[in-house]
C-alpha cells in the first residue's frame, strides 16, 4: 500500500513552494497521492501516515505542534537544519530512500507544562524543544524541586527545561549540556544565574520537575519559544513528560555527530558579509 504524504511548505519562502509542487508532481508519477496542510486531519481522524515538511526547524516544530505524534519528513530551508535534515539538493534520493523502506524513525519525548495560581490551574501544553522561565529586565528567582525534593534557589534571567532534541537551542546557548541519542531525560539549566550555584542538571525523563517563582519581579513561561503565560511570586509550574512524542523520519548515512559538527560549523561562515562595514568612528580615527 503506498504510503499517505502530506506535504506543507513554509509560506515565507518562495522557492520551498516551487519545489513542493515539483514533489507532488515526482510522487504523482509514482502513483502516490500527496495531502496539502488544509486537508491534513490530527488526533483520531489522522489522514496521513507522514508530513513532508519543506522549511526550517521552526516549521517542523510548528507541524508537530499542529499534528502530534505524526512522522515528519523534513527538507531545510532554513538557517541549520537540525530538524529538517534533507538539505534541498539531496531531496530526490532522499525521498526515494524514504518509500523505498530505507529510512529510520526517530521518537523522542516532549515536555508538558502546568500553571498553579492559588486554586486554579492552566495548561500550558506541551513542547518539543524546551520549557523555559524567562525574566524581563530585573532579576527573578526560581525555587526548584524535583520528585518533591527542594534543589535550591536559582537566581538570574530564569530557568530552561530542555528535551534531549531541545538540547541543541536554547539550552546549549546558555551553557547546558548537549543530551545524545538514547539518554532518557531532561536538562535543567539556569540562565545567567547570579550564584556560584549555578551547575546544570539532568533529571529522568519521569521526574517531576516544579519550579515556584519566588520574589516580586514578573517572569514569562515560554514553550519553544511562544509565550504562554506572565507569572508572579508563589505562582507553580509543573513540568512532566508529555504525552506526544517527537518523530523525525532520518534517511541515508547522517547521524547525530555528524550534525552537530556540520550544522552548527555552518553558523561559522568564513564569507558571511557584517552589516557594519566600518566602525562608525573609523574615518575619524584614521584621518
Amino acid at each position: 500500500m503506498s504510503p499517505r504524504l502530506g506535504i506543507v511548505a513554509a509560506f515565507s519562502k518562495p522557492e520551498a513552494k516551487t519545489l513542493s509542487t515539483t514533489i507532488i508532481a515526482w510522487l504523482a508519477e509514482r502513483g502516490i497521492a500527496s495531502v496539502p496542510e488544509t486537508e491534513i486531519r490530527a488526533g483520531d481522524e489522522r489522514n496521513v501516515d507522514t508530513i513532508i515538511v519543506l522549511g526550517g526547524d521552526g516549521l517542523m516544530m510548528r507541524m508537530a505542534n499542529n499534528f502530534p505524534d505524526t512522522p515528519l519528513f523534513g527538507i531545510n530551508f532554513g538557517k541549520v537544519g537540525f530538524l529538517a535534515l534533507v538539505e534541498q539538493k539531496d531531496w530526490m534520493a532522499a525521498l526515494q530512500l524514504f518509500l523505498d523502506g530505507k529510512y529510520e524513525l526517530d521518537e523522542s519525548s516532549t515536555l508538558h507544562a502546568k500553571l498553579y495560581r492559588g486554586d486554579n490551574e492552566f495548561d500550558q501544553g506541551w513542547a518539543i524543544n524546551d520549557v523555559v522561565i524567562r525574566g524581563g529586565n530585573r532579576m527573578v528567582e526560581q525555587e526548584l524541586y524535583i520528585d518533591g525534593y527542594y534543589v535550591n534557589t536559582y537566581p538570574g534571567d530564569g530557568m530552561i527545561v530542555s528535551t534531549p532534541r531541545g538540547s541543541t537551542a536554547y539550552c546549549m546557548a546558555a551553557g547546558g549540556p548537549i543530551l545524545t541519542p538514547g539518554v532518557r531525560g531532561f536538562a535543567i539549566v539556569p540562565i545567567s544565574c547570579h550564584s556560584p550555584i549555578r551547575t546544570p542538571m539532568i533529571s529522568s525523563e519521569d521526574a517531576l520537575i516544579e519550579m515556584i517563582h519566588s520574589n516580586d519581579h514578573t517572569a514569562a513561561i515560554i514553550l519553544d519559544g511562544q509565550q504562554t503565560m506572565s507569572i508572579g511570586r508563589g505562582d507553580l509550574i509543573r513540568i512532566t513528560r508529555g504525552e506526544h512524542t517527537f518523530q523525525l523520519i532520518r534517511v541515508g548515512i547522517t547521524n547525530f555527530y555528524d550534525a552537530i559538527r556540520t550544522k552548527f560549523n555552518f553558523q561559522v561562515r568564513p564569507d558571511a558579509i557584517p552589516s557594519r562595514l566600518a566602525h562608525p568612528g573609523a574615518d575619524t580615527v584614521n584621518s
